[in-house]
């Protein structure tokens, strides 16, 4: 493994601690890393409606650069597509779809030719001032679970 995954790989291991701890109580379930995809998968549920969303992150040259957040349709098992992803009053889960902020990847138009951002930077993505809290996996987690438990601002899924 060259120096650069196992520098990702431990900052991974160690941002998960808490995770697994705080996701216990909430029914989060967590796949194993796949050290050799720089990967973890992450099941959440809605309180709200009881739908339950698969999410895949990829976390190669994290935190140089942002993590990559997917959510995957399971009834198929399609990435990325909008039925995958919860819906919200606001944008942070952007119809593109992705999440629309600095912490995900999928949101900068240097990643993606459709995403929404082509005025943010990947390096430095955590001194964006839109990021927030967001710059590291336990609040992106955690933020990503309260959109989905709030009645205000939850609607369900995407629609296709």
């Amino acid at each position: 493994m060259s120096v650069d995954k196992l520098i990702s790989l431990q900052r991974v291991k160690k941002e998960l601690g808490p995770c697994y701890i705080y996701g216990a109580n909430c029914g989060w379930i967590f796949s194993e890393i796949d050290e050799s995809n720089q990967s973890f998968g992450i099941q959440m549920t809605s309180p709200v409606d009881g739908e339950m969303y698969q999410i895949d992150v990829v976390f190669n040259d994290y935190p140089e650069i942002p993590l990559l957040i997917e959510f995957i349709d399971m009834r198929t098992g399609t990435r990325g597509t909008k039925y995958a992803y919860p819906k919200n009053k606001d944008s942070f889960f952007h119809t593109f779809p992705c999440i629309c902020n600095p912490c995900s990847r999928k949101s900068y138009k240097s990643f993606d030719n459709g995403a929404p951002h082509g005025d943010w930077q990947m390096i430095g993505w955590q001194n964006n001032p839109k990021v927030s809290t967001l710059t590291n996996i336990e609040s992106i987690l955690k933020t990503i679970y309260l959109r989905i438990c709030k009645q205000d601002i939850y609607v369900g899924r995407m629609v296709e």
